[in-house]
């Protein structure tokens, strides 16, 4: 045992020491709660004894170690028992840490004078700076930079390793420090492509967003493949998905990544989107072996299993790290018995629960948003930065309104709020609670709402302005959305399907706003069913990272039925991405003999291997074409190409029309039904005799690609459909994310191809064929749109402007002008539109400097 460790134990062997931290707890828990009963008298500890045994363990790398100290140098500015002399001390713990952000909070908040540290004897003093000089890093353009431990760590890493693997707690700042490294390879790089690969949309604005705030002017950021100045460009950063990475590498076969960052590793487990993910890693180290390749994941158990595919030429390594940043309480909330409007709350740390008392509730809550929106609102009052997690879309919207009906009228609106409630009501619907509940400063957020809309709740929300965010799993998804407590009730990822315990901890990482708050709370409600929480959190663990791929395999059951039923059209995605991954990989000449092994019998890994060798040698397909689209197997292709044939009908009567064409939305529902009968069920499976739901989403997918609004795409479901506004609100949202963006370019450009191929067996020569995966995704049909959205417009914004655009073509700086010199006002472009359009000429004039 090293003599820290040893030291580490000591501190923790006291009992002394140990009733202090609880002590600690317990003292900032009344700080961030004051509505609890509680059942003691606030506790009374001995400042001069906590920070002497938390001083000992500054250094200790451990993530009890950094906690304890925390805790106690918090709790030590809190305390109104301490004196100045305890404060001083107290932030000397937090530099000793390398927590400065912690220091300015208290300097903020006047719990410390500004300098404390200065009153310390000089010894300490000298302590400080040293910790400050430890703590920083120098930049190539000569300024410095603050930086935690965790941070320190990776900037001397990435240095050193060709393939680096990082895990941390969600609130370390891997971000914040993966974004300086960028900057700072385009500071000292004169020609590099770095990509920036993200889990989601969300992702991409947000950290295009940041980047071409700081990036020079030369540098140009792109997030989609489309991008017309990208081809040119000799300094080049892409932020994309997997999906988009995909595109980009078809797209540019001369592409060569000097850096592969991805974040949120652990998506690689993520079904047929981390099958994906693999696939779109493993084509671009192929394509570019000389590239760095770094991963990020939250705290996990086996880091390393992500570089175990470096070559044995490449440096690789990796690290866990511990940083507490902040400071988390676990607490949980009970019903007490015949006492409808009572909770019992409790703290829940080191395993152990510990009672504080109890809370009283508006009213008896008799359903369960009732439940969760009283017990919020009954701890965090109307004050700011409060996520409740919910399952489902609706059942957000319902949560919004009860804490809504809790909540006293605001005395005057806020001009900001006031012009998102506008925007909302003029690009969704004039009926959408959402604007409704923003009157008292409740939102709710889920994925498939529109990005202008989300980012601008988001962005109120990091203020203090919207008081309480109701959430689905777009929180889990990477989505940079801190508080200062989360709320969470039997959470789910997906109807059914229990939190893991990974998603649990990633997910409360959320609570506690480094260098905004002192401490972050997860509350769990209803902890005592046993049925909403078969996961209860007791204490944070690592998990391990699983791979989508490798689970594919060691359960096999899914991929063999896929294999057995290749006469018929199959619903799993996942079993299918996996297939078609093998597949590309054994016409592209890499191996599969390693992977197939973990297929645990014999006689299954001979019947995979027989099935992948007849999908690859018997094709009629050719390999490019095969290996260009991804998660659609040979399969599937070879039976819409058979359809294709023995129709009876000639190409140009198959083929799909421009989106303004008059027969577009005819011939657009005839490809959803050809493709439903041949590769997938993911648009419907038809009634006997009828088939509206393809008609309903050829209707949308035309009306998307030609740019309408989703106002008025909202208003063509309500009118053609009979069901309540609020959820054909709802269902438009999901269709164009879940169909219109990601299923629709999927199918509909291998639709295209391999029609394109048919034709050409008939010696028919090629014609011009639009780029539907880009319509699609952008949901817009110009490249002058196109180029407006590359530059940073939503796609509202950008649909704002479409009609008012007398060109089809230019260039940025072209695009630019015309954006400075648009009279917006006399255009009726909504305020927030506006300010989007701000946003983006500032930036674009800031880099131009």
């Amino acid at each position: 045992m090293t003599g820290m460790a040893a030291l580490e134990n000591t501190v923790f062997g006291s009992h002394k020491f140990r009733d202090i931290l609880e002590a600690s707890r317990k003292l900032t828990m009344r700080n961030e709660f004051s509505t609890i009963q509680w059942d003691e008298e606030s506790p009374s500890i001995d400042w001069n004894f906590a920070l002497l045994y938390a001083s000992a363990i500054t250094s200790a790398q451990s993530e009890r170690a950094q906690s304890a100290t925390l805790r106690i140098a918090t709790a030590c500015m809190l305390a109104p028992d301490a004196d100045a002399a305890h404060r001083a001390a107290a932030t000397a713990l937090l530099e000793r840490t390398g927590n400065h952000p912690a220091v300015e909070l208290a300097e903020a908040r006047d719990r410390v004078s500004a300098d404390a540290w200065l009153e310390l004897p000089a010894l300490l003093q000298m302590e400080v700076i040293r910790s400050r000089i430890d703590h920083s890093i120098t930049l190539s353009d000569g300024r410095t930079l603050s930086v935690n431990p965790f941070q320190g760590m990776f900037w001397d890493a990435v240095d050193n390793n060709d393939w680096l693997s990082i895990s941390a707690p969600t609130s370390a700042g891997k971000s914040r420090i993966i974004r300086e490294h960028f900057l700072e390879i385009a500071r000292r790089k004169d020609l590099f492509t770095l990509v920036y690969l993200v889990p989601t949309r969300a992702l991409i604005e947000e950290v295009s967003r940041d980047l071409r705030a700081e990036a020079a002017a030369n540098v140009g950021v792109f997030t989609m493949p489309w991008d017309p100045e990208l081809a040119d460009s000799t300094r080049s950063i892409l932020v994309v998905t997997q999906e988009r990475l995909h595109l980009a590498l078809e797209l540019f076969p001369l592409l060569i990544v000097d850096l592969l960052f991805v974040d949120e590793s652990q998506s690689l487990g993520s079904d047929a989107r981390g099958v994906l993910l693999q696939q779109a890693i493993e084509r671009t180290i192929r394509r570019s072996p000389g590239a760095q390749v770094l991963f990020a994941s939250p705290l996990s158990s086996n880091p390393e299993i992500l570089i175990e595919d470096a070559g044995s030429d490449r440096r690789s390594g990796y690290f866990v790290s511990e940083a507490v940043t902040v400071n988390q309480n676990l607490v949980w909330v009970e019903g007490v018995y015949r006492k409808p409007q009572r909770r019992a709350v409790s703290l829940v740390a080191n395993g152990n629960r510990h009672r504080l008392g109890e809370i009283t509730l508006a009213q008896r809550a008799t359903n369960v948003p009732m439940r969760t929106a009283l017990v919020a609102h009954a701890l965090a009052g109307n004050t700011p930065g409060n996520v409740i997690y919910i399952n489902t879309a609706s059942d957000a919207e319902k949560v919004a309104k009860v804490v809504f009906e809790q909540l006293p009228p605001s005395e005057e609106i806020d001009q900001e709020i006031d012009d998102l409630i506008d925007l909302i009501k003029t690009a969704v619907h004039s009926k959408y609670l959402l604007a409704d509940v923003l009157e008292r400063r409740v939102a709710f957020h889920y994925g498939n709402m529109p990005l202008v809309v989300r980012s601008e709740i988001e962005r109120l929300f990091g203020e203090g302005k919207i008081h309480y965010l109701v959430c689905t799993s777009t929180l889990l998804e990477g989505v940079n959305l801190p508080c200062r407590t989360i709320f969470m009730r039997n959470p789910q990822k997906g109807i059914g399907h229990p939190l893991s315990e990974a998603d649990f901890w990633n997910l409360a990482g959320r609570a506690g706003r480094w260098g905004k708050e002192f401490e972050g709370n997860v509350v769990c409600i209803d902890t005592d069913d046993d049925d909403i929480w078969p996961n209860l959190p007791l204490t944070r663990k690592r998990s391990p990272i699983r791979r989508a791929v490798s689970t594919g395999l060691d359960e096999a059951s899914g991929l063999l039925s896929f294999i057995r039923s290749a006469d018929e059209v199959h619903s799993d995605p996942t079993a299918e991405g996996l297939f078609a991954y093998l597949s590309s990989r054994r016409l592209e000449g890499e191996p599969i003999d390693g992977l197939l092994d973990r297929v645990p019998l014999k006689s299954e890994r001979e019947e995979i291997e027989a099935a992948i060798g007849r999908a690859t040698t018997d094709s009629t397909l050719p390999v490019e074409l095969l290996t260009r689209h991804t998660g659609i197997s040979s399969i599937s292709m070879e039976r819409l190409l058979t359809s294709f044939q023995s129709s009876g009908k000639t190409p140009s009567e198959l083929e799909l029309p421009l989106p303004e064409e008059p027969d577009s939305r005819q011939r657009f529902q005839e490809a959803l039904v050809r493709i439903g009968a041949t590769m997938t069920d993911v648009f419907g499976t038809p009634r006997p005799g009828e088939d509206l739901r393809k008609w309903q989403l050829a209707n949308l997918v035309v009306n998307w690609m030609r740019g309408l609004p989703l106002a008025r795409l909202i208003e063509q479901r309500i009118n053609f459909s009979n069901v309540p506004v609020a959820k054909a609100i709802r269902d438009v949202m999901r269709d164009i994310e879940s169909i219109a963006r990601f299923h629709a370019p999927k199918y509909l450009a291998c639709y295209s191809d391999l029609l394109a191929l048919h034709a050409s067996e008939l010696g028919l020569e090629p014609t011009n064929r639009p780029d539907y995966a880009m319509m699609l995704e952008l949901g817009v049909s110009r490249t002058s749109e196109v180029v407006l959205m590359s530059i940073g417009l939503s796609r509202t914004a950008t649909v704002a402007l479409a009609q008012y655009i007398g060109v089809d073509s230019w260039t940025r700086a072209e695009a630019l002008d015309w954006l400075g010199r648009q009279n917006l006002d006399g255009l009726g472009v909504p305020i927030l539109i506006q300010k989007e359009i701000s946003t983006v000429l500032e930036v674009a004039k800031r880099r131009a400097l």
